[in-house]
């Protein structure tokens, strides 16, 4: 083969090689371009993400020169990336992050160690962290991440605050303090913390005084008060910045850095305080109730602060006057169960379902269930009720008041038997027991034992239609019966009425409970005579009506005389039982019952005139018989002394009737001593005090037996006043000198000369002189006249 055509392939093999390898090349070069590309858009892509990032970003060679930093950067130097960048932080004379931004970037280089650290400056956080970076030719850089926390540890902050807040509440609400003093010293000693400041108070507001009350303050607020207790009340005139929040009714912030505090952060008593200051108004239902405030916080003060402390001072002034509510409702509860404790009526409080939850100490006594046997169980099994009557049933006020869910007042004739078997009367009344929503959570039942009221009633029942003194029926129920029993089977009618003699004459001598055993006795008369169907009545003070259905006029009169013979065998000390009576019959329904009454009381009137005399004069000697016999002494004095008297007026030439007076006057001047006790008659003995008063008496009571009588009726006056005596000194009346009666002046001087001159009662009176010389020694005592005239007349007697 020639040498050119050997070469040929070879050549051909060159050019395919060469062709193969352009067609590499420039495939390798646009794969470097799209390399490139690729390259750039990821780094544009980078830098976009980065750029965006709110972190600054930035990496500094080893001079501090930024090689690199985001957009991010740009408003905290000033100045944009590409003025940033080649420069560094001296001669960008800035200090974006702090002072420390340099030191920690060279202790980076040198350390090679990460770090992470917060910068605070001028009033804002960073979170920086800084790691070493290896750049070309073995140099070492810095590169950073600074991201902004202000906000991020404002809120952190505020959530802190939020939640010490309530740790304060929490405390407030669950601590037990030992008063309310103690409660509000430690909020304010918490809410200093809270709101970092280094002074406060708590002040009370009244809006109708317009008045503070100083609550609680910190040491230091007020000039002074850690010498002397502080003024504790202040007008709102008066109360400097305290005012100032209640008249704005807003919150007063005062964030300010002069040196002299401006009159706005005045505080009560002239002092004032210095820098930040801020005063809130506390509203519970739209009323100020409290002004809180606070001083020396190195921040400003801001709403949150009013916030945190309105939310704060609202929980504790809530709980304050809960627990004040709760205070007055436990008293008024303690109150009231007290009550029902001690109430003069039994009380049972039954739950819903009708348990025993309480029983009162009346309740336990009447149902004879103590409290604890009682808790628990029905009440139907302790409360055991039925009616009086045991044919008859009565409702159950419990279940009525349950189901109509009212009040239910027990009906008349209910019973409770006791657990011993005893039986009470009662009166009740079950009422619902309702609870703040309104709903019925039980009943109490008030029940009270009447058995005694209700023999009351009956005893005001009997004492309406019965007389309370004798035990008969009065007018009022006699005037019914007249009516009732005016029927023709009923005829004949008899009606007897009485009067009773010498009842005033009783009651005048012997005093009125003596005239009441009289009127008892004639009743006792009655009841016994008449039969179990009459109707005997008390007509008047001294009258009575006997009302005889079927009875005919003899019957009535064999019935008036058996009561005349037997109240004849009765009688009361010295007087007589004696009845005037007259009676008449009612024989046909055309006859007027009214007519009868008064035609018996005609013959009654009729029959008391005839008897009246026979009657004083029987009642008379009664009294001296009585007295006669009873003291025979006293008797022998009254005869020796009416003989004197009748000597006296002979002596003094007196005319025969006033004679005969003064013989009588004598006789009868001690009869009223039939009222005194037989012992008291006897004048030799020692008298204490009340028995002379006794002895005085009987001058009086002598007055009105002799005025009794027609008589002796004249005779009266001389024996009322035989005991006084000549200057006055006497008695009844302590009348003096002519002013007592003449027949009463000679009396007085018989009498005592009687006295005298008997031996027992010379020896009583320790005599030992004749009675006469005696007698002219007593001075003042008997008319000087009469006195003279009686001893002449005793030394002319015959010896």
């Amino acid at each position: 083969m020639e040498p050119a055509a050997a070469s040929i392939p070879l050549i051909v093999g060159l050019v395919i090689a060469v062709g193969i390898l352009l067609i590499l090349l420039v495939q390798s070069n646009k794969r470097l371009k799209n390399n490139r590309e690729e390259t750039k858009s990821i780094k544009d892509i980078c830098n976009t993400f980065i750029d965006s990032y709110e972190t600054v970003v930035y990496l500094k060679d080893e001079q501090l020169n930024y090689r690199f930093i985001n957009k991010a950067a740009e408003p905290h130097y000033r100045k944009s990336v590409t003025e940033i960048i080649a420069l560094d932080d001296q001669r960008l004379d800035a200090e974006a992050f702090g002072p420390s931004i340099i030191e920690t970037d060279q202790q980076v280089i040198e350390t090679k160690e990460i770090t992470e650290y917060e910068e605070k400056h001028k009033n804002r956080i960073y979170k920086i962290k800084k790691f070493p970076v290896k750049l070309r030719e073995n140099r070492m850089g810095v590169g950073a991440f600074i991201r902004e926390i202000t906000d991020e540890e404002k809120l952190i902050k505020k959530q802190e605050r939020v939640l010490f807040r309530n740790k304060i509440l929490v405390n407030v609400l669950s601590k037990n303090f030992r008063n309310d003093q103690k409660q509000l010293d430690y909020v304010l000693h918490e809410a200093l913390k809270l709101t970092e400041s280094s002074m406060g108070y708590i002040c009370f507001y009244h809006e109708k005084k317009q008045q503070f009350t100083l609550k609680a303050w910190s040491k230091g607020l007020i000039k002074g008060s850690e010498m002397v207790a502080p003024k504790l009340n202040y007008r709102l005139e008066e109360a400097g910045v305290w005012g100032e929040a209640v008249r704005q009714r807003k919150p007063i912030i005062s964030n300010t850095d002069v040196a002299e505090p401006t009159s706005a952060q005045e505080l009560p008593g002239g002092q004032k305080v210095m820098g930040n200051t801020i005063a809130i108004p506390i509203f519970i239902d739209e009323k100020i109730k409290a002004v809180v405030g606070f001083a020396g916080k190195e921040d400003h003060y801001s709403d949150n602060d009013v916030y945190e402390m309105t939310v704060l001072m609202n929980g504790v002034l809530t709980n304050v006057e809960r627990r004040i509510i709760q205070k007055k409702l436990f008293e008024e509860r303690s109150k009231y169960f007290q009550t029902l404790i001690s109430i003069g009526d039994g009380v049972m409080v039954v739950d819903p379902v009708g348990k025993i939850e309480m029983l009162n100490k009346v309740a336990q006594s009447l149902t004879g269930w103590t409290n604890d046997e009682a808790k628990g169980r029905h009440y139907t099994e302790v409360f055991v009720l039925s009616h009086e009557d045991r044919r008859q049933e009565i409702p159950d006020p419990i279940v009525t008041a349950m189901e109509t869910d009212q009040t239910q007042e027990l009906k008349n004739h209910a019973v409770l038997t006791a657990k011993d078997g005893s039986v009470f009367h009662l009166e009740d009344s079950a009422a619902p027991i309702k609870n703040e929503k309104g709903e019925t959570v039980g009943i109490v039942l008030v029940f009270r034992d009447v058995s005694e009221k209700k023999e009351q009633r009956k005893e005001i029942e009997y004492l309406s239609f019965h007389d309370a003194l004798t035990g008969l029926y009065n007018r009022r129920f006699l005037e019914a019966e007249l009516l009732r029993l005016d029927t023709e089977r009923n005829l004949p009618i008899s009606i007897i009425m009485g009067d009773v003699n010498g009842l005033k004459l009783t009651n005048d001598i012997f005093g009125h409970a003596h005239g009441d055993i009289f009127l008892k006795k004639i009743a006792d008369v009655m009841r016994r005579t008449c039969r179990a169907d009459d109707i005997i009545a008390r007509w008047g003070g001294d009258e009575f009506v006997i009302l005889l259905p079927r009875t005919t006029i003899e019957q009535a009169k064999q019935i008036k005389n058996r009561i005349k013979t037997e109240f004849a065998r009765d009688g009361v000390k010295v007087i007589k039982g004696n009845i005037s009576l007259g009676c008449d019959v009612k024989t046909a329904m055309d006859q007027s019952i009214m007519e009868c009454l008064e035609s018996a009381e005609e013959k009654m009137y009729a029959v008391k005139i005839l008897e009246r005399d026979d009657f004083k004069s029987t009642t008379l000697d009664s009294i001296i018989t009585t007295l006669q016999s009873d003291s025979p002494q006293e008797e022998e004095h009254a005869q020796r002394v009416s003989q004197w008297c009748h000597d006296l007026g002979v002596s003094m030439e007196l005319p025969h009737v006033k004679i005969r007076r003064l013989k009588l006057a004598g006789y009868f001047h001690d009869i009223g001593k039939i009222v005194l006790h037989k012992d008291l008659r006897e004048d030799n003995s020692e008298l204490t005090e009340e028995e002379l008063i006794e002895i005085k008496k009987h001058p009086i009571m002598g007055y009105r037996i002799l005025n009794a009588f027609d008589d002796t009726m004249s005779l009266a006056d001389a024996v009322l006043h035989h005991h006084e005596r000549w200057d006055g000194s006497g008695y009844p009346k302590g009348l003096k000198g002519d002013e007592i009666p003449f027949l009463a002046r000679v009396v007085a001087v018989a009498s005592c000369y009687d006295r005298l001159a008997s031996a027992q009662e010379g020896e009583a009176l320790g005599l030992n002189q004749n009675p006469l010389l005696h007698l002219e020694k007593m001075e003042g005592q008997f008319d000087p006249e009469i006195k003279r005239e009686f001893i002449n007349m005793i030394k002319n007697l015959p010896s």
